[in-house]
């Protein structure tokens, strides 16, 4: 029989009536159902069962086979709704919970459990006619129990982690998430909060440490102090107070600290001090051991370096002080010191001075003419070097020239007055000579450029108040501009300042005292006389000397008194008046006038020659000491 021949309105009507009494069925259990459902809400509502009663309303709600009772299963419904909103609530959790202890959603089941002790508030919450009812939903549904089974089983897990040692940065790194999740428990599934913070302190600790001595014993000091300020960041930024940090730390680097001094590695000890500061500095930490140990060996250093200036060490105390600068700045000491060697050891600042045996004559001077010291030094080719470190620390180097009879160079020296009067630095350079006197060379030390500023030969020059120089003993092969028979030996010669080098200007006149009765024994010699001066009736100046009367012409400019009179007999004779009457006397041209009775010396300036054509120069400083010259 085909499908086709079987499939025939008779056969299709009865398969028909088999589906309907089906449904027909079905639908009447469902019918029954929903009445039952009412019916049982309706005892149990009665009853005050209120949650079964509930939950039998809202199966009675879901069957809609019938309209049955509809508006007192709404009504009920609404009267129970916080029930329900509850039931839903705690169902939510339930489901949630499983899912993430099963995909270890750590901060999901935190979010699952601050929802537990929202809704815990809420059923708690005084004066609710549910109050009852709620509390039985939330013990019926389990969940407190199990949020605390979850969390307990995460706290194991972080406390494993935090004490295994990890093996990399990643495990490091999942380590420390585990403290702050730790701490993100709540203390009553510890057993308590002082239990939970003694816990996690005791683990937290352990972790550390050991993280902390590890990187110790490798000498990593540089991760050392980094891994000591990420955990001082890290506890603080979750408000935890954790002192084994700084105290391992402490401990830690003072052993390290110890071990550099021990085997005297100091530039490594500077370097670990400096590290340590910088690290107690970018933390704010309270160091109470190292920091003062490290600020009591840096007092030690810096006075180490004080002795080694002191005693002349200076390459090794500029060295201390060049490592000292990790700790404090010590660029003031720094420059203290290379003044001091440059004081100690001025041929240092001259070209090639550390050169042994470079310059065999050297003089320093410090704190002079605006510099903080200046060296000059003659060389074994004989030339003049100067050099001068200036306050910013900069060295100005001058090359001279061959100093003048440098074989026999016996020193240089710093002429102060020359100096003031120039307003630069001078050296003289002093070397013998075949006559036994000594050359002076003179040189101003300009920025520009070294000047000479005179050379001449005698037994000492002298600084002038009007500025020029006078030589005593003059040596005629150095007088410029002079013969030597004219010059003489033993004369003093004087030499003024032309368009800024001094040049020889005249021999000074020498005056030897006689008595007057000497007087035509000497014509034309340079005397001095002792006399009494006054003047006759007619107002000629007049001198009485050694009991006789001279006719006194020249420079007397009216002095009177006792004086010493300096100049010269030329043969010439006058007459004057005297208490004996007229008397025809030698005259006597004086020079110059020397009062006795004031004690000082009242000299004259000369323009007129003599006849004898010696020159008396203007401005000679003429010596008329009674004693002679």
């Amino acid at each position: 029989m085909t499908i086709k021949s079987w499939l025939t309105l008779r056969n299709f009507m009865i398969i028909l009536c088999i589906l309907m009494i089906v449904m027909l069925g079905e639908r009447s259990l469902r019918i029954a159902g929903k009445i039952k459902a009412v019916d049982e809400a309706d005892r149990l509502y009665a009853a005050g069962d209120l949650i079964s009663a509930e939950e039998q309303y809202r199966l009675a709600a879901a069957n809609t086979s019938i309209l049955y009772m509809e508006e007192k299963i709404s009504a009920r419904l609404d009267e129970l709704s916080p029930l329900s909103a509850i039931r839903r609530d705690l169902d939510t959790l339930v489901n949630q919970a499983k899912i993430q202890a099963q995909s270890g959603d750590f901060d999901g089941m935190m979010l699952s459990y601050e929802s537990l002790i929202s809704l815990k508030a809420k059923v708690l919450k005084p004066g609710d006619s549910n109050h009852v009812y709620e509390l039985e939903l939330l013990a019926a549904s389990g969940i407190s129990d199990q949020l605390t089974a979850y969390l307990g089983q995460f706290r194991e897990q972080f406390l494993a982690e935090l004490a295994q040692t990890p093996a990399d940065a990643t495990a490091e790194e999942s380590a420390a998430e585990a403290k702050w999740k730790l701490l993100r428990i709540p203390g009553d599934l510890y057993g308590g909060e002082a239990v939970k913070q003694k816990q996690l302190a005791a683990s937290f600790k352990a972790h550390d440490t050991a993280k902390l001595k590890l990187l110790a014993a490798a000498g990593s000091v540089a991760p050392l102090l980094e891994q000591a300020k990420a955990l001082t960041s890290a506890y603080s930024s979750h408000s935890y107070d954790a002192p084994w940090v700084m105290d391992q730390t402490e401990g830690s680097y003072q052993l390290l600290l110890d071990k550099d001094l021990k085997r005297d590695t100091l530039t490594a000890f500077i370097e670990h001090a400096a590290a340590y500061r910088s690290f107690i500095l970018s933390t704010g930490l309270h160091s109470a051991k190292v920091s003062p140990f490290i600020e009591k060996q840096r007092v030690k250093l810096m006075a180490r370096g004080e002795r080694l200036v002191r005693t002349g060490d200076y390459v090794r105390a500029i060295q201390l002080y060049a490592e000292l600068d990790l700790l404090q700045d010590t660029s003031a000491e720094s420059e203290a010191a290379n003044l001091a060697w440059n004081v100690a050891e001025p041929v240092r600042l001259l070209p090639g001075g550390e050169e042994p045996g470079r310059y065999g004559y050297s003089i320093s001077a410090a704190g002079s003419s605006g510099t903080r010291v200046m060296a000059a030094g003659v060389d074994s080719s004989g030339v003049l070097y100067y050099a001068a470190q200036g306050d910013n620390g900069s060295v100005l180097t001058l090359p001279g020239e061959p100093v003048p009879a440098y074989e026999g160079l016996r020193g240089l020296v710093w002429d102060g007055r020359l100096g003031a009067a120039s307003g630069v630095p001078v050296v003289v350079a002093e070397s013998g000579s075949g006559s036994g006197r000594t050359v002076f060379s003179a040189y101003e030390m300009r920025p520009e450029g070294m000047t000479r500023l005179f050379s001449f030969a005698g037994d000492a020059y002298e600084l002038l108040d009007d500025e020029s120089i006078q030589v005593t003993n003059a040596d005629p092969g150095f007088v410029e501009g002079l013969d030597g028979a004219a010059a003489g030996s033993g004369q003093t010669a004087l030499y003024r300042k032309v368009s800024g080098v001094y040049q020889f200007a005249e021999i000074l006149q020498q005056y030897t005292s006689i008595n007057a009765v000497e007087l035509e024994s000497r014509p034309f010699q340079n005397i001095s006389l002792n006399c009494e001066i006054a003047e006759d009736s007619n107002g000629r100046t007049i001198g009485y000397c050694d009991g006789r009367y001279l006719s006194l012409q020249g420079q007397t400019e009216g002095a009177t008194g006792n004086s010493v009179i300096s100049g010269q007999y030329q043969y010439g004779s006058d007459y004057i008046i005297t208490e004996a009457g007229e008397q025809y006397v030698p005259i006597f041209v004086v020079d110059s006038i020397e009062s006795l009775g004031s004690g000082t010396v009242n000299e004259t300036e000369l323009d007129a020659e003599a006849d004898a054509g010696v020159d008396n120069a203007a401005g000679a400083e003429i010596d008329t000491d009674a004693g002679g010259q």
